[in-house]
């Protein structure tokens, strides 16, 4: 049985069609979901015809009668069952918001959907579930690349769409408002051990440069990463600060790090790459520290986290 977010999705495609295509259908949402919809709700033949309308690619006669005749009058029945539209709310992670600031996000929400037309609208961050906020962000899904800005207590945060299948997309949806469903989405960003590492070096620069700001955002993309590398579940934006502020609140918060990277490198990778990596890593900055002495106690930092690797698999 579909659950009730594929339910939802598919009353908002009932809308979309019986409005005559006026509106897009997400194609890389509706396939992530066909498990719950064949033969819940569509043939395996009828799921292709949807995909086919929205593709843009031409339909036969036949075709654009079946579409019309059999799927249109599916989804006429279902919006009838439930009456949604472009303007219902979707809340996710509503035991960790503030009652009130979840009222007051509805109330956006509405605003910034009639404001941003056919956009889909996500409210998030520290406004939802902390008494302390610098703003109240709002994110706006869009076709193009767009310069964020702020707008009085707002910041307005462009996505493009293929910001769905990032990690920053699928913490993101854990504890947010939306005007369309966000959490069916699969996460398709390429994450490697090497992507970990190249982060993990930035946050050393970031914290020996004392630029706390950029420290902040690199540490979340590190411990989104670490935690989807080590096949944990990606951390909501709260989970996240709490994260990042216990760590950086340390005396030497460089050394928490390098643990995280050592275990995350012993859980996701074979003990003989996790060695082998980190053996070349030490070479290249022993190699560094020679050449460049006045960093050689960076480097030597840098370095404790791949000394872990080999300490634990040895």
């Amino acid at each position: 049985m579909f659950n009730s977010e594929t339910f939802k999705y598919i009353i908002i495609l009932s809308c979309i069609i019986m409005r005559k295509l006026t509106y897009t259908v997400d194609l890389k949402h509706f396939k992530s979901i066909k498990k719950d919809v064949v033969p819940a709700i569509f043939t395996e033949h009828q799921f292709k015809l949807i995909e086919k309308r929205f593709s843009g690619k031409s339909m036969s006669q036949s075709e654009k009668n079946e579409f019309s005749r059999a799927i249109s009058r599916k989804m006429n029945a279902l919006q009838k069952i439930i009456q949604a539209d472009e303007n219902s709310i979707y809340v996710y992670g509503k035991s960790k918001m503030i009652k009130s600031r979840l009222e007051l996000a509805k109330s956006y929400l509405k605003d910034f959907s009639r404001r941003f037309k056919n956009r889909n609208i996500i409210i998030s961050g520290s406004f939802l579930h902390s008494n302390e906020h610098k703003d109240i962000d709002i994110f706006v899904v869009s076709r193009y690349e767009k310069e964020d800005y702020n707008d009085s207590k707002f910041h307005i945060n462009y996505l493009q769409e293929d910001a769905y299948g990032s990690l920053f997309f699928a913490s993101l949806s854990k504890l947010c408002i939306s005007n369309k469903p966000v959490s069916e989405y699969l996460i398709d960003e390429k994450v490697s051990v090497n992507t970990l590492i190249s982060l993990y070096q930035e946050l050393s620069n970031d914290l020996y440069s004392k630029n706390i700001g950029i420290s902040h955002y690199t540490l979340r993309r590190f411990l989104i990463q670490s935690a989807y590398l080590s096949n944990n579940p990606v951390p909501d934006s709260l989970e996240l600060k709490k994260m990042v502020d216990s760590i950086l609140s340390i005396r030497r918060p460089f050394n928490i790090i390098s643990s995280i990277l050592a275990n995350t490198i012993v859980v996701c990778c074979k003990r003989r790459k996790a060695i082998n990596t980190a053996k070349t890593m030490i070479f290249s900055y022993k190699k560094l520290a020679r050449q460049y002495p006045q960093h050689k106690y960076v480097y030597q930092d840098i370095i404790r986290g791949f000394e872990m690797v080999i300490s634990i698999e040895s």
